[in-house]
């Protein structure tokens, strides 16, 4: 709206004049407003209904017409630690006997300590002086055959030599009896030898300190072909006083292992495992490679029908199948029997091979690669052996029957409540606020408002009214039944003790004899009696049969059909009419657009006026002044 000033030559309040002649027209676009307020309401309480009818029709009425519902069964075994049963509708009443002669399980293997060739594997660093040469092996798990192998020890004059593994008088079985000896030899006292972090360290302890703090001592030369070492160890004249000097040679058998040492990092290859080794589990392959890890071995044939894990502070492997029974059994192959021997996973494993479940029921024996069977309608899970028969009792679950019916009439009842309470609710007489009227209150104020101006909107709504009769009505039909006699009458809810209040109620079920219905809590209990009954007259009434539908199908069928969608009219599983209250705010909108721009142009045609008024006004004045100026005034 374009920006005015006016009444500057009259002193008039124009913008109150202009307010007042269109006031007529500015109400009727606000009654047009509220009208479409009105409907948009309408619409907002529909739809919260509709979402309450239809959680009812595919929750309570659903469960409330199936058939099975009613059928009902409920087992109790004499012994649940050994059986448990659950039934269904087809499963014969009495008492059954069930007897469990094996569980079913699953196969597992449970791997020996990694070993190669019968010896742990032992990493050099971690033995000790009494390691004997002879158990020696290189990281492929090879041995290093060190016995008969030499190693010379010489001061420049005099010269020793030991036989490594040997049983002579030069022989020497480990590290701990080459320190003996040397410690026996006069010219080799000072030499001795050890094991650091993986190296053999020979360590010359026949220093003298000069008086500049510097030491001198005999230069021992040691060679050990078979151990790879050809060195000498002696004294740095400049080391710091009381230092120890000593050679440290890597053996050969530096990277060997304990049981300890392995992990799922671990390469198989360093396990003595030949690159282009094949294993197989269910017809499925693992091939190795100079890259292949343990990881690696359990990943593959957790992917082959079996569970593989790797215990690495227990330096074994524990296998398992998947599932229980003998079909799921496995066995682990190699194209190398060795590699299965260097995992463990050969002869020094143990394995439990899968087994059925093997049961007998009501004396014929069943089998199964599960401990779950389905028998006559009843599933059966073995637990345990049985010493003796299991008795299992089928009835009818009469208590499950009920509580859905139950149920049924709590959601209907409270559903009906509120639908009878928006169709009869009287109008408060609040309109829907005007623009200005909104801007002169508080935000609590409008919302108290407006719950006041949505009050009996849906009063007498035809739509509403149908759905609570055409509900009515059907719950109250009659649907023929065949007794257990073979011949049939007609009969309703009312039959089984469920029936309707008084006319204040309007409509609201009861359920004659139940507790929790005080009014109608000492009556007899119809429907209780008719389900423990064997002639299904309950699901009969309720659900039906192929050729008659019962109450609750029919109710079922008339909501589904209810709430079809009719083009322009109503959308999918909607149960009013919201094409159409939409139809009715678009046009609304279309006439309050209309009557808005006929109340601009009003507007502008007052403005205009008033403002040619204002320039005749200010010539007069301009004339008035040009006189009075003429005439010396």
């Amino acid at each position: 709206m374009a920006m005015r000033m006016t009444g500057l030559v009259s002193g008039m309040d124009t913008e109150s004049m202009v307010k007042e002649l269109v006031s007529a027209s500015s109400e009727k676009v606000n009654k047009i407003k509220q009208k479409k307020q009105d409907v948009e309401w309408r619409k907002e309480i529909w739809s919260g209904l509709n979402t309450k009818i239809y959680n009812f029709y595919k929750t309570e009425l659903s469960a409330f017409k199936t058939v099975s519902s009613y059928n009902a069964k409920k087992a109790v075994a004499s012994d649940e630690t050994k059986v448990s049963v659950s039934v269904g509708a087809n499963a014969s009443n009495g008492t059954h006997s069930v007897s469990v002669e094996q569980t079913a399980s699953s196969a597992y293997l449970t791997g020996d300590n990694i070993k190669i060739k019968g010896n742990s594997y032992t990493r050099y660093n971690d033995a000790g002086l009494a390691t004997k040469f002879a158990d020696m092996i290189d990281a492929s798990g090879q041995n290093l055959s060190l016995a008969g192998q030499k190693i010379s020890i010489s001061d420049g004059t005099n010269t020793v030599e030991y036989e490594l593994g040997g049983t002579g008088t030069d022989g020497v079985a480990s590290l701990s009896e080459l320190n003996e000896k040397l410690a026996k030899e006069e010219n080799f006292k000072g030499l001795s030898a050890s094991i650091k972090d993986g190296k053999l360290t020979f360590t010359n302890t026949t220093a003298e300190t000069a008086d500049d703090g510097s030491k001198s001592g005999t230069t021992y030369t040691v060679k050990a072909d078979a151990l790879g070492i050809d060195g000498t160890v002696g004294y740095d004249k400049d080391a710091a006083a009381g230092n120890t000097v000593s050679a440290a040679f890597t053996a050969k058998v530096a990277n060997n292992f304990t049981s300890a040492d392995i992990s799922g990092t671990t390469k198989l290859a360093d396990l003595g495992i030949k690159v282009g080794t094949t294993f197989s589990v269910n017809g499925k392959d693992f091939v190795v490679d100079d890259k292949s890890t343990i990881n690696d071995f359990t990943t593959a044939v957790s992917k082959m029908g079996v569970s593989a894990s790797f215990d690495a502070a227990q330096g074994r492997f524990y296998v398992n199948a998947s599932k229980t029974g003998a079909a799921n059994d496995f066995n682990i192959t190699s194209s190398d029997k060795s590699a299965l021997e260097a995992l463990g996973l050969g002869s020094g494993s143990k394995k439990v091979d899968a087994r059925d479940a093997i049961i007998y029921y009501n004396g014929v024996k069943y089998t199964g690669d599960s401990n779950t069977m389905t028998i006559n309608g009843m599933t059966i899970t073995a637990k345990a052996k049985t010493d003796t028969a299991v008795n299992v009792e089928v009835s009818a679950d009469t208590d499950a029957a009920y509580n859905n019916v139950k149920k049924f009439v709590k959601a209907y009842n409270e559903l009906i409540d509120e639908m009878n309470k928006y169709y009869s609710e009287k109008d408060a007489g609040y309109d829907a606020l005007t623009e200005d009227e909104r801007s002169k209150l508080s935000d609590t104020q409008i919302e108290k408002w407006e719950e006041k101006a949505k009050q009996g909107l849906l009063r007498r709504d035809s739509t509403l009214q149908t759905l609570l009769s055409d509900m009515r009505t059907m719950l109250n039909k009659g649907v023929q039944v065949t007794l257990a006699d073979g011949s049939t009458k007609t009969m309703s809810l009312a039959s089984i003790g469920i029936v309707t209040g008084d006319y204040t109620e309007n409509g609201k079920l009861h359920i004659m004899g139940d507790e929790d219905d005080e009014n109608y809590a000492s009556q007899e209990n119809k429907l209780r009696a008719a389900l423990e009954g064997n002639d299904n007259l309950v699901s009969q009434i309720i659900g039906g049969t192929t050729d008659n539908k019962g109450v609750g199908t029919q109710m079922y069928d008339y909501l589904r059909k209810s709430m079809t969608r009719i083009e322009g009219v109503r959308s999918t599983q909607t149960f009013y009419n919201d094409k159409t209250l939409d139809s009715e705010i678009d046009d609304y909108d279309d006439e309050i657009d209309k009557w808005e721009e006929k109340l601009q142009n009003l507007e502008d045609k007052y403005y205009n006026q008033f403002s040619k008024m204002e320039a005749a006004m200010a010539k007069m004045q301009s004339q008035q002044s040009y006189l009075s100026s003429l005439f010396g005034g």
